[in-house]
């Protein structure tokens, strides 16, 4: 095989290879950009998710302290009477 063969085969091999290389490295960067995307996404929605269970939290221990206000009123406005045993 001469210099002048080898050079041709070179000259078809080296681009297709750059090409390749070029190709893959634009691929992985695009997988890991997609995958940080679908991550932060993620991210952003579990912290929405968190906000909105405190803010459920609070309001059922709001709601729990009404209705135990709510029993205590029922129970000194029917003091005394037959349905006070069924209240509770």
């Amino acid at each position: 095989m001469s210099i002048t063969e080898s050079l041709s085969g070179a000259e078809i091999v080296v681009p297709v290879a750059v090409f390749l290389a070029v190709s893959l490295q634009r691929w992985k960067t695009g997988m890991r950009d997609a995958w940080r995307e679908e991550a932060e996404a993620y991210r952003a929605r579990a912290e929405r998710l968190d906000e909105e269970v405190a803010r459920l939290v609070e309001e059922v221990r709001a709601l729990r302290q009404e209705n135990a206000q709510l029993r205590a009123e029922i129970r000194s406005i029917w003091k005394g009477s037959d349905t006070e045993s069924r209240i509770t």
